[in-house]
């Protein structure tokens, strides 16, 4: 029968590849988030992961020497709860606002939640949950960041128009807005210059374009004198 000694070296060594598996879980979520040139990558997953997995091995095995000693009770839920509470701050300061209102680093922010809770998981000694997790995350940020129907979103651009002709040029632009389902909306109409009237605008191009596509788009329209793809 095993002392006390090498059976406490034996729960150390587990719990050391909780933590080894936890940083290899969250470096497989981070790699993908770190080619996307993304805030938070590879380093960060792996050491947010790595928190967690410890946090939680302190929550369910730190406290048995106080408890054996004065035959208190406690409750190994609270360092779960609070790792949950503090990933407010990390994602809160991951998620921008650009200056025309798109918001950026939501999807980071939610992988590195989902990161803590594959810690957790881990440093809990539940490995399959913690690794199908991965997986699952894996699968969700590599895959459906291909041109998938169901996760492609519309393309939002600032455009300049100018119309030499006046409402000729405008009536042609909006037959051409029509034909590509584009919509307009916060448009700033300028009639003071010598060249003709121009309209400034945020265009909405629809997901079934690509970036290329809407290049050309917007290249092959007389009346664009400048645009943006935001």
């Amino acid at each position: 029968m095993l002392d006390n000694m090498t059976m406490g070296l034996w729960v150390n060594i587990v719990f050391f590849l909780r933590l080894i598996l936890a940083c290899v879980c969250g470096g497989a979520i981070g790699i993908e988030r770190q080619q996307r040139i993304k805030v938070a990558g590879t380093r960060t997953h792996m050491v947010v992961s790595l928190a967690a997995a410890l946090m939680m091995i302190i929550s369910k095995y730190g406290f048995t020497d106080v408890v054996n000693l004065s035959g208190a009770s406690w409750d190994v839920s609270r360092v779960a709860a609070g790792i949950i509470t503090g990933i407010g701050i990390l994602g809160g300061g991951i998620i921008f606002i650009g200056r025309q209102g798109n918001v950026s680093g939501i999807t980071t922010a939610v992988g590195i939640w989902a990161t803590i809770g594959i810690g957790m998981a881990l440093g809990a000694g539940m490995y399959a949950m913690g690794i199908g997790t991965t997986v699952i995350m894996l699968f969700i940020q590599w895959f459906l960041h291909k041109n998938l129907w169901i996760v492609k979103q519309p393309t939002r651009a600032q455009v300049c128009f100018r119309f030499p002709h006046g409402t000729q040029d405008y009536d042609k632009l909006m037959e051409r807005i029509d034909y590509y389902k584009m919509t307009l909306y916060q448009i700033k109409w300028d009639k003071k210059s010598n060249m003709g009237p121009s309209m400034k605008c945020y265009v909405i191009v629809p997901a079934c374009y690509g970036k290329n596509e809407i290049i050309n788009i917007f290249t092959a329209m007389e009346e664009v004198e400048s645009f943006e793809l935001i």
